[in-house]
């Protein structure tokens, strides 16, 4: 501002000697001049002002640019980061699908086989629901056979006890010469002692053993469904051979056919009904070890059991 005053003496002083009416121009451009130098150093402030406000805003700026490298460069390394870990994802899920693909394989082949045994299972099990109904059908079958089976036992049974009844009642005069019945095993056994047939060592039957044997051929002839076996027995003292018999054996079936002819003497029983056998002594009914013993072991038995042709049909 001094500068300015000082500038404006001088210039009065280098035009005093000038007329007024140039010294007024000179006054007034002086002034016009002092006018836009105050406007010029106004603007200047303000151009100063914004210069350093572009300065400030720029330096703001500058550092803006400078985060946005630093960032842009943490965001490249992120990318790279991310890219690094994108390969190794991709890598896993490659594997992961190859092992997926291998499982996938596998597991169609295991259930194909399974498939196979399914059917095969299926195939089984039509099998087996055809046999159970088989099995079935042969159950109730057998149901029905055992229930007639059983019925004819029953009847077989009652017949039986009807027999030894009969015979009891018939033989009743030979309880106490040696003559027992019995029912054992679904058979009856009619058991009679030497004493009753024969002479020791003989097979020729007694007139009292023949009035037994007539009773029980009545018996019989009235009952054409009963089998008949006739068994000897003997102890077990050797024999002395004569004639045709030579031991115990011999002289076992010798007893056996003579009681078998006596049944069948003059008789109606069909002669398939009866079978002789000799059984010697080798089916005791107590040890030999006492004269007692030895006497019960020297026996005949008959033996009555039901047929069992019915029977047999209804198992087939």
């Amino acid at each position: 501002m001094k500068k300015t005053i000082l500038l404006l003496s001088v210039i009065v002083l280098l035009f005093s000697c000038v007329s007024q009416k140039k010294y007024n121009e000179a006054l007034q451009d002086s002034q016009t001049s002092a006018k836009k130098l105050r406007d010029c150093n106004k603007e200047n402030t303000a151009l100063s002002e914004s210069i350093a406000a572009l300065q400030k805003d720029l330096q703001t700026k500058n550092k803006n640019i400078e985060d946005l490298v630093r960032g842009d460069k943490k965001s490249s390394d992120l990318v790279k980061s991310l890219n690094k870990e994108n390969a190794d994802l991709k890598a896993q899920l490659d594997a992961a699908n190859s092992k997926i693909n291998e499982i996938m394989t596998d597991k169609s082949e295991h259930l194909t086989e399974l498939s196979n045994v399914l059917y095969n299972r299926e195939q089984e099990l039509n099998q087996n629901e055809q046999t159970l109904d088989s099995l079935q059908n042969e159950f109730a079958e057998n149901q029905r056979q055992m229930k007639e089976l059983k019925k004819q036992l029953a009847g077989k049974d009652a017949q039986l006890q009807k027999i030894q009844t009969t015979l009891k009642d018939a033989l009743l005069g030979f309880a106490d010469k040696g003559l027992t019945i019995e029912n054992k095993n679904g058979k009856v056994y009619v058991l009679m002692e030497e004493k009753l047939l024969f002479s020791s060592g003989s097979w020729d039957v007694s007139e009292e053993g023949k009035k037994a044997l007539k009773e029980i051929a009545s018996v019989l002839e009235k009952n054409t469904d009963i089998d008949v076996m006739v068994e000897g027995h003997t102890d077990n003292v050797p024999l002395k051979g004569k004639n045709q018999i030579k031991d115990n054996w011999d002289l076992s079936v010798m007893r056996a056919t003579s009681i078998t002819k006596i049944l069948l003497d003059r008789s109606k029983i069909n002669p398939n009904r009866i079978i002789p056998c000799g059984r010697g002594e080798y089916s005791p009914q107590v040890k030999n070890t006492t004269a007692e013993n030895r006497a019960k072991n020297r026996r005949t038995e008959i033996i009555l059991s039901p047929k069992v042709n019915e029977l047999m049909e209804i198992l087939k």
